[in-house]
């Protein structure tokens, strides 16, 4: 008796915690959806005209993309809810996987670490000498935690915010010999930006100060290798999480969403965008 007593007020405490997890859930979404409206996110990128006051060859890049595939990314955060419509009857439930949050905005953001770390994934893909490629890297994304001299990175990252609202979608993993469900493991619910979301993204190159190494021939290397990192980032690799099921790539880019400033550097970056005869950049 007292073990079936024990088990029903488990029962009991866990529905009362699930029901005060979902009001929690209700009012923080209530919260982000009221903060967002006030906040002009464009104030935390830079301007074109901020680029008169750096010294000479800082570039600044200006990425305008369109999601092809999904985007995700996991928030630590808690008491996240969504609205689940099954069986013609609409349920709220508390979910684990909602997407990064920026805390003033309240929008779906790309964190400056999250570029730099997709971007520092696709440049170790691009085909180069391996030796000059390890020096470019070094120089753009600057040295790793485990080495001895420190060098800051010449690339300084922006957060990307979305102006589409995210949505809630399912996945169900699979068997990979018979390609049925996972028991216990599926449906997942996933909170994400589909499919169309627009994005911007803000490069800042930045090579100073110059060390007694430098050498003006690498301005030109580091944009050129840092446009075919960008291409394979954006085209093959994308920039979200689980890169290997293909979320996080981009449709083709046009050449007048993207903008470089100052513009002669425009040409190294060619091999990205698509010319407005329809054919691809560097062609």
């Amino acid at each position: 008796m007292m073990v079936h007593d024990y088990y029903l007020s488990v029962a009991y405490l866990e529905n009362k915690l699930d029901k005060q997890k979902v009001e929690l859930g209700k009012k923080k979404k209530e919260m982000l959806k009221n903060i967002s409206k006030d906040k002009n996110f464009t104030e935390f990128y830079p301007s074109f005209d901020d680029l008169k006051y750096l010294p000479q060859n800082s570039v600044l890049i200006k990425i305008s993309f369109t999601l092809k595939k999904p985007y995700i990314s996991k928030n630590e955060g808690e008491f996240h809810i969504v609205y689940v419509k099954e069986k013609d009857k609409k349920e709220v439930k508390i979910f684990e996987n909602p997407i990064v949050r920026d805390k003033f905005t309240g929008l779906s953001v790309v964190r400056p670490t999250a570029w730099k770390g997709h971007l520092r994934f696709a440049a170790e893909m691009v085909k180069k000498d391996e030796t000059e490629k390890k020096k470019i890297i070094r120089r753009l994304f600057g040295s790793k935690t485990d080495e001895d001299e420190a060098l800051k990175g010449r690339l300084y990252f922006f957060s990307t915010f979305f102006r589409n609202e995210s949505e809630r979608d399912v996945i169900t993993p699979l068997k990979r010999d018979t390609r049925t469900p996972v028991p216990k493991r599926a449906p997942i619910n996933l909170e994400l930006m589909k499919i169309g979301a627009k994005g911007e993204l803000y490069l800042l190159y930045f090579p100073y100060p110059k060390g007694e190494n430098y050498k003006d021939r690498e301005v030109e290397e580091d944009l050129k290798f840092l446009a075919e990192a960008l291409k394979l980032m954006f085209y093959t690799y994308g920039f979200s999480a689980k890169k290997t099921a293909g979320f996080g790539v981009v449709d083709p880019i046009d050449e007048d969403k993207i903008e470089i400033v100052p513009e002669n550097f425009k040409e190294y970056f060619s091999v990205i965008y698509r010319l407005h005869d329809g054919r691809e950049g560097g062609a």
